[in-house]
């Protein structure tokens, strides 16, 4: 029997929140501005929950690929992506493990988080790592009409990553909140993800934890003997 693991590049690419540009008589913030503004308001918000909605366009191909699902946050390093459409996949993190559950193949898959793509990319959501130090910043541009209010914050990192060539995050100018992010990996495959419903109320740890049922697969990627 062959197992094929669906664990794609462009399926964890992960993208962060965008922000509306109000026009206004004072200066347009820099982007090194809004990349602290951004940083203060998740500060005292360590909990977070959204739903969201995903879009995924290859190079060369017209078909876009759409999901959405319910997404989870509690810092440090918890985290919880529901996909329910086109069909129902899980990746659920400690913060030391993540589990990729396809319950449609009754699959598991266990890996380190640390050496996942979703660990690396996902841990700037939402304020988390340091912008000002592991990114070069710049004003972006949009060419979604959705999206065309917003400050478009385009991160490119310092020094080169195996994860993607550059995330923009489009953030309220105002407050600094995430409402979506689009993300470029390496591939040149574009990832937007647009946050709604989002919550900021304290989430009970049993979001984070996760046992694989009973008679599923489980392939082990951590080194780790499964439990």
């Amino acid at each position: 029997m062959t197992i094929q693991i669906r664990i794609s590049h462009y399926a964890l690419c992960i993208v962060l929140p965008v922000v509306v540009f109000v026009g206004s008589a004072s200066a347009a913030p820099t982007p090194e501005t809004m990349a602290k503004r951004v940083e203060e308001f998740y500060k005292d918000r360590p909990d977070i929950r959204a739903k969201f909605t995903q879009s995924v366009k290859k190079p060369g191909r017209k078909r876009v690929l759409t999901k959405e699902g319910k997404v989870f946050f509690k810092r440090p390093g918890k985290m919880r992506w529901d996909y329910t459409k086109p069909e129902q996949v899980f990746y659920i993190s400690d913060g030391e493990t993540l589990w990729n559950y396809q319950p449609e193949d009754a699959l598991v898959t266990r890996l380190d988080v640390r050496s996942s793509e979703l660990y690396h990319q996902s841990r700037y959501l939402f304020g988390q790592g340091a912008l000002s130090e592991d990114f070069n910043a710049a004003e972006g541009t949009n060419t979604e009409p959705a999206l065309e209010s917003l400050y478009h914050l385009t991160l490119t990192p310092k020094r080169s990553s195996r994860n993607f060539k550059s995330l923009t995050l489009h953030v309220d100018p105002s407050s600094g909140e995430i409402q979506g992010t689009t993300l470029i990996d390496p591939y040149d495959n574009v990832s937007r993800i647009i946050f709604k419903k989002v919550v900021y109320k304290p989430l009970d740890t049993k979001h984070f934890v996760f046992t694989p049922p009973t008679g599923a697969i489980v392939k082990d990627l951590s080194g780790k003997r499964a439990q």
